[in-house]
């Protein structure tokens, strides 16, 4: 803005000055030299803090250096306690180049003698210019740290992780999500002690970025493995990009995106391991049906033979063979059913249901000489597929009796209970043993398919199933367990949820008929 548009517009000045002739002759040379000028003169320090105040600040003060009452200086340092930028202009009539020096360095725009006006408009013109320069600054400033701010929240906020290191692999900055991810304590990966070789086993692929100039092309998604503060790992996807690929290699900064993937990872695992057991479900029912069509040839032709004069050993022979070969049958039949849907759900007592369970089961009881203690509360009948639950009853027991081979206590619990989550009415069914129990590891793997902790002997299938049965019908099943120590015995605890009835949007039952699978 050039000095003839500044001296079309008004001109709001706050003048000190006790003389009111002074006064005048200023407001007469500035209209002189094309200003407009609106005077606010004030004599005393109160006055000049009133019209800071108000709503319209005045675009220039000139301060006489020495008032009765009030000084320049004075003057001066009431406007820097005001923090308002406003050009300050220090008039007198004796000007001394002392005075001069200190009023400069006490932050006066200038300092002009009375007798000698002509400076005055080039200053005022000049502090104008300077003014409304700083006043843009000032706001272009403020603006960025809004912008910085805004982004700032949004780092934090957002659910991915963010990195951004030096050339030297260091971490400069970490958004509070990837503290979180990598379960470090808040602020620790920020304090700058953290680097990207402690973060990721392998920061190799990532690092390789820094190097590439900005016209290679680069992959910049890809999966990963980071390290986490207790020294496990944990899958991410990793999106790398250079904030500065234009500066040089030892000044550029890498930023790293990092989400967790650890998820969908088990339950593409998790994915894979059913379709497995769809196919050999569907596997085992093809061969079950073959086999079943010459069965059936062979036991009509043994049927036959049954019927024919036959000499005692021949007959023993016969009778054996029609044994195994109902043995296969019914092997066969199983096959089959192992791959169907369940029967219907209907209603029943399931201290009926465990009574046929502790009927089946009781010679193991006394060949593992375990004693069944039970505690059987009024509970509601249920609406289930009793075939299934049987089992699934019959499982857990079983895996309890594999826990106590030197023998042990057995206790079942049953309740009236209401699910605390779902809010829905039941049975609590609680089995405990004093067996062996279970370390960690095993416990946080108890419904993974084909693990197995028997061996050779065992499939692996067995609580996966019985978690299937529990979720079609709508329940929960957890364990608690623990190994035996100096200061506490070992057992396992496990509680079953069932609903009085199933909910509609129940899990359909599997590909497999759940009723007839085994605890592996």
């Amino acid at each position: 803005m050039s000095p003839g548009e500044l001296s079309t517009k008004p001109l709001h000045v706050l003048l000190i000055e006790d003389n009111p002739e002074d006064a005048f002759l200023i407001e007469r040379y500035l209209r002189r030299h094309g200003f407009q000028p609106s005077i606010d003169r004030v004599e005393t320090a109160t006055e000049m803090r009133a019209l800071l105040d108000a709503d319209a600040s005045p675009d220039v003060i000139l301060a006489d250096y020495n008032l009765p009452n009030f000084s320049g200086p004075a003057a001066l340092a009431l406007l820097k306690s005001s923090r308002l930028d406003i050009p300050f202009i220090m008039l007198s009539g004796a000007v001394t180049e002392e005075t001069a020096v200190s009023s400069m360095r006490a932050g006066a725009a200038d300092y002009i003698s009375k007798q000698n006006l002509v400076r005055l408009v080039p200053a005022i013109e000049r502090e104008l210019t300077e003014a409304i320069s700083r006043r843009r600054e000032q706001a272009a400033q403020q603006a960025l740290l809004a912008s910085e701010s805004r982004f700032d929240r949004l780092v934090a906020a957002m659910p991915l992780g963010l990195l951004i290191s030096d050339a030297d692999q260091r971490v400069v900055y970490a958004n509070s999500a990837i503290e979180s991810m990598l379960h470090y304590v808040p602020g620790s990966v920020r304090a700058g002690d953290c680097s990207l070789t402690t973060l990721f086993p392998d920061s190799s692929r990532i690092v390789s970025a820094l190097q590439a100039r900005p016209s290679d092309p680069q992959e910049s998604l890809f999966e990963s493995t980071c390290r986490l503060a207790d020294g496990k790992s944990l899958d991410v996807l990793v999106a790398v990009t250079v904030l500065n690929p234009e500066n040089p290699l030892e000044d550029r900064r890498l930023a790293v995106f990092i989400a967790d993937i650890s998820m969908r990872k088990k339950s593409e695992e998790m994915l894979r391991r059913s379709e497995k057991l769809a196919v050999a479900g569907r596997l085992a029912a093809v061969i079950a049906h073959e086999v079943n069509n010459p069965l059936e040839a062979i036991t009509n032709c043994l049927y036959l033979i049954d019927h024919c004069e036959l000499p005692p050993d021949a007959r023993r022979f016969l009778e054996t063979a029609q044994s195994e070969l109902s043995r296969i049958s019914q092997i066969t039949v199983q096959t089959l059913r192992f791959h169907r849907s369940s029967t219907h759900a209907r209603s029943t007592d399931l201290h009926e249901l465990l009574d046929t369970v502790f009927a089946v089961l009781s010679s193991r009881f006394t060949k593992h000489n375990v004693v069944v203690e039970k505690h059987l509360g009024d509970i509601p009948r249920l609406v289930i597929h009793d075939g299934e639950v049987r089992h699934l009853i019959t499982n857990i027991i079983a895996n309890s009796l594999d826990a106590m081979p030197r023998g042990g206590r057995l206790i079942i619990r049953t309740r009236h209970a209401i699910d605390p989550e779902s809010g829905q009415e039941g049975v609590r069914l609680t089995i405990a043993d004093t067996g062996i129990g279970m370390n960690p590891e095993t416990q946080n793997r108890l419904f993974e398919p084909f693990y197995s902790t028997k061996g050779i002997t065992g499939t692996g299938l067995g609580l996966w199933i019985c978690r299937g049965i529990v979720e079609k019908h709508g329940g929960s099943i957890r364990f608690q367990s623990r190994e035996g120590s100096t200061h506490r015995s070992p057992g396992t605890v496990c509680t079953v949820f069932l609903p009085t009835e199933a909910p509609a949007d129940a899990p359909k039952s599997s590909s497999f008929d759940l009723s007839m699978a085994r605890l592996g």
